[in-house]
């Protein structure tokens, strides 16, 4: 059965060199603060902690120019509902600089030199998370990407969207090993193309968690990223469906028409959801004969999505 929402470990530092605007005129410095201000916004209204160095308010981003000044002082054409909305979502953010001595600020980042205490800080705590540093997208970092500091080297996440974030917590998922409390609230984040049945449960598979993990990871990136399409294009024809998700994987196939004549089987696979019931006929394989995760057809489930409704070892047929 899902757990509740474990306390979150910090992943993600806001960059501020990357708050800078000194080729951007206000327009485009405002369009961008905007897409920063979404993507930190969502960020924390999913609960998920993102802090900063205390005295980022501090750097220059434009010349002579602090960013304390150009989101309290008026200085520019910026429009000041974007400068505001900025201002208070940077004071929801914690500091991370408390107690931490160690940070080396000349970085390097796809073999360009970057001062920033956040992106030295990032790599020293990459040995526990895949880190991310969320970016204004006025820089040109993006997605992942090498970054050295000192004698300590990483693969660190630029965010520089929301966009950006679903590919984040994917890779979050297939480069650390999350606990077993904690899988479905990465996952939600991850694949929002799927629901999660409140029931499903890793013990139901028959190999253990750190057995079944890469796998199930494998199988709902592929579900989420490509099955919609491959149903739209191939217009359900279950042999080509079945061939593009093979091509990434991963096995699945629909119930043959002898379990469709099995009214106990059938059942199995017959989920209820918000009181709603929804066959989960279509499922991934780990092996030939065990470890089954079964799903709706897109555009069973409410909003388009995926139900994910099983986890199990394996039902009748």
């Amino acid at each position: 059965m899902q757990k509740g929402k474990p306390d979150e470990p910090l992943r993600i530092v806001i960059d501020e060199s990357s708050l800078t605007f000194h080729s951007a005129n206000d327009l485009q410095a405002e369009e961008a603060l905007d897409e920063f201000n979404d993507t930190l916004s969502e960020l924390l209204r999913s609960g998920i902690p993102v802090s900063k160095v205390s005295f980022c308010l501090e750097f220059e981003c434009r010349a002579g120019l602090p960013l304390y000044a150009l989101l309290y002082e008026r200085s520019t054409n910026i429009d000041v509902d974007t400068l505001r909305r900025c201002s208070d979502l940077l004071d929801r953010c914690a500091d991370w600089d408390e107690d931490v001595y160690d940070v080396v600020t000349s970085c390097v980042v796809s073999e360009k030199p970057v001062e920033s205490w956040s992106i030295g800080y990032a790599v020293l705590r990459s040995s526990g998370h895949l880190m991310a540093c969320l970016v204004c997208p006025t820089t040109e970092r993006r997605g992942l990407l090498p970054a050295t500091t000192g004698d300590a080297s990483a693969e660190i996440f630029f965010l520089a969207g929301t966009s950006d974030t679903i590919e984040y917590w994917q890779l979050v998922l297939s480069r650390e090993r999350i606990a077993f409390e904690q899988f479905f609230t990465v996952a939600k984040r991850a694949f929002p193309k799927l629901a999660f049945h409140p029931d499903l449960d890793f013990r139901r598979f028959r190999a253990p968690y750190d057995e079944v993990y890469n796998w199930v990871v494998l199988a709902l990136t592929v579900i989420n990223n490509f099955l919609t399409a491959s149903f739209e294009s191939r217009k359900g024809v279950r042999q080509a469906v079945q061939a593009d998700i093979a091509s990434y994987g991963v096995d699945v196939s629909p119930e043959s028409s002898q379990t469709h004549k099995n009214t106990r089987a059938i059942n199995q696979r017959t989920v209820k959801y918000d009181g709603v019931a929804y066959l989960c006929e279509w499922h991934a394989k780990r092996t030939w004969n065990t470890d089954r995760i079964h799903f709706t057809t897109p555009r069973a489930f409410p909003g388009g999505q995926i139900l994910i409704g099983i986890f199990v070892d394996h039902l009748d047929t």
